[in-house]
């Protein structure tokens, strides 16, 4: 590296050392927000400061360290919510997996207050990395005073320390202050993949990614920007962008909004832009946004919403105009209707070959059926031209959930008929199975033509900790495409033990039938497994071991896939982890053949909120799933290293 191109990286992180170092002491205040609870009632936080502190924590189902720390949340829950304290947790459920929330907390028989984030306002403010689990502790005065990211056995011990803590402070009213906050992140990777770096990276075999957000929070007004820096060395290449910028006001029932922001309409039948977590990095977060404005307005039973702007082509200067609103209806103690619209215009070159489309939705929500069930559904049409084709396409989408929870039973059950439904910015539920990610790469991702039903039944039992579960998934895709049929079946057990101990095993059998060459990398029978241990040695020690396998036999293919890992951790402290992978799967080994893949990982946490994640080894990337959407990440060899302080 030259000394000019030194300094021209030097120069963006002199930036960001300079802001960060100057802002601890301002950034303490809680940002204001307003969400809905699981019953449709709507929490804003400025009226819940003052005589409580508050535990925020933000979660999904979908997270497997999130669901062993929920457990210690009912314990505190319990045990001081007449003392002074309330516990928030906030569901970043997209799309995918929103209709497991509440069945999520009948199984458990959780009893504090859910908190759903579904179009990502309060993640993207608190948490702009998603690292889940990811919690704050707030005082009477509205200040921010202990921030924890992940979960290690033994933190909630931590926690409970700074919750008493906090308690036994005198009680003051909540100043209204000017509250900064800011997040820095950071990515560096250096390939040893000789081969990669020449023939995919064209020689640079370094790589920087650095995302910085700063709010801004003045009363009822809010302002945010976040910085982006993209650079590769030897040979040189650099980005610079103001990734996202806004303005917002809210007094009143209105809420005004200018420049970047995350939007859904529905269950994302009709429109969904949000925020969707991956964990390998910050490339691999899905993070579009709508550029222009929304208002929102609710005032006793009604509410409305109207929005427009422009939406970037990735890696593109062309930009989709969208538009529309919501008008819906909120009867207490009974449901909400919502009626959706939605109007486009695409540019050539957009991901469905669109050229417009309208969508009309109306959606249907009882979540308290007489204290044991709740119902959702949603019905859409959609309206569409593609280019080079003056024909134009009609389609539909339907989709609804329902849940009964007797006694120590639960039973969820979920159904879809989607009909040309393939436009760019919807993100209809896939129904298929998060907590399954070895099996990513078949999930009927195509949303186009395609009818599915799933039925979940579950037990728990409280007197062992113990939960038994099982699942059966039937899919089938339209005659005038390609025809396939689907049908997954699986179980397992799920039991705590010993305070922090955690053991959870799932088996199960995937079939797929199809005589269409489309489809030759998913079709044919995948038994699979999944175990996931962790083991308190002490109170702060903890193992956590974790096994995946599936054995696919298909028509055209066949292959196996093993994921596994071995972790040790120090709560609060470090986490050191090996991890060993085999596969013959030929979409990796067309990137890279190799069987064998081994890593070591060491994450330091300086601070509960600040930590350092430093990676050495192959990793044979994959497919992932998260929110509804499915993403192919290459194999990485090399080093990698990972920083987030929050501030």
């Amino acid at each position: 590296m030259s000394f000019s191109e030194f300094r021209r990286f030097l120069l963006p992180v002199s930036f960001v050392l300079v802001v960060t170092c100057a802002l601890p002491a301002w950034a303490q205040n809680a940002i204001d927000f307003s969400l809905k609870d699981l019953e449709g009632k709507t929490v804003r936080l400025a009226e819940q400061l003052g005589e409580d502190i508050i535990l925020l924590n933000f979660w999904a189902t979908w997270c497997t360290p999130c669901t062993k720390e929920l457990l210690h949340f009912q314990k505190l829950h319990e045990a001081y919510t007449g003392e002074g304290l309330q516990i928030f947790t906030i569901s970043v459920d997209g799309p995918q997996s929103s209709s497991q929330v509440k069945p999520f907390m009948q199984r458990y028989q959780y009893t504090f207050r859910v908190l759903l984030d579904v179009n990502s306002q309060v993640v993207a403010l608190y948490n702009p990395q998603v690292i889940l689990p990811y919690s704050l502790l707030i005082d009477r005065q509205g200040r921010i005073r202990h921030v924890q990211q992940g979960y290690s056995p033994g933190d909630e011990k931590l926690l409970e320390e700074r919750i008493l803590q906090l308690l036994a402070e005198e009680s003051t009213a909540p100043e209204k202050k000017i509250s900064f906050t800011a997040n820095e992140a950071f990515l560096y990777r250096n390939f040893s993949d000789d081969n990669y770096v020449e023939e995919v990276r064209e020689g640079r075999a370094s790589q920087l990614i650095n995302q910085f957000d700063l709010t801004l929070a003045a009363g009822d007004f809010l302002a945010g920007i976040r910085l982006d820096a993209d650079i590769d060395f030897s040979p040189w290449r650099d980005n610079y962008s103001l990734a996202k910028r806004y303005v917002a006001w809210n007094k009143s029932g209105w809420s005004l909004w200018a420049g970047d922001y995350y939007y859904q309409l529905g269950r994302g039948l009709t429109f969904s832009m949000l925020k969707v977590f991956e964990q390998e990095g910050l490339e691999f977060i899905l993070d579009t946004t709508v550029d222009g404005g929304k208002v929102t307005f609710g005032r006793g039973a009604f509410s409305a919403d109207v929005f427009g702007g422009w939406i970037d082509h990735f890696d593109s200067d062309l930009k989709d105009v969208v538009y529309g609103g919501t008008l819906g209806w909120n009867q207490q103690n009974l449901g909400e209707l919502r009626v959706n619209f939605l109007g486009s215009e695409l540019e050539k070159g957009s991901a469905r070959g669109n050229k417009a489309a309208t969508l009309e939705s109306f959606s249907l929500n009882l979540p308290n059926i007489a204290g044991k069930a709740q119902f959702y559904g949603e019905f859409a049409l959609i309206q569409k031209t593609r280019y080079f084709s003056e024909d134009s396409i009609n389609g539909h989408g339907i989709y609804f959930d329902s849940s009964l929870a007797l006694g120590n039973f639960t039973f969820l059950i979920e159904f879809k008929d989607y009909l040309h439904l393939d436009f760019e910015y919807n993100r209809p539920p896939l129904i298929e199975s998060e907590e399954l990610p070895i099996l990513a790469n078949q999930f009927i991702k195509d949303a186009r033509d395609v009818t599915g039903i799933t039925s979940r039944l579950d037990y728990y039992s409280p007197s062992i900790s113990t939960l038994f579960f099982s699942k059966l998934a039937f899919f089938k895709e339209k005659p005038n495409t390609f025809p396939r049929d689907v049908v997954h079946v699986y179980g397992g057990v799920e039991k705590n033990f010993k305070e922090t101990g955690w053991i959870k095993l799932i088996a199960g059998y995937r079939n797929e039938d199809t005589t269409s060459l489309a489809y030759y990398y998913t079709s044919g029978s995948t038994p699979h497994i999944q175990i996931n241990l962790s083991y308190p040695i002490t109170e702060r020690f903890s193992l956590e071991g974790d096994f995946e396998a599936k054995n696919f036999k298909g028509n055209w293919v066949s292959y196996y896939e093993r994921r596994s890992f071995l972790s040790v951790h120090h709560a609060s402290r470090w986490i050191l982890t090996l991890l060993f992978d085999q596969t013959s799967d030929p979409l990796v080994r067309a990137v890279k053949d190799k069987r064998d893949w081994l890593g070591l990982q060491l994450e330091i946490k300086f601070t509960p909120a600040n930590s350092v994640r430093i990676f050495y080894g192959s990793d044979k990337g994959g497919v992932k799933c998260s929110g509804g959407i499915c993403k192919f990440f290459p194999p990485f060899e090399g080093l990698r290293l990972e920083g987030i302080f929050r501030f």
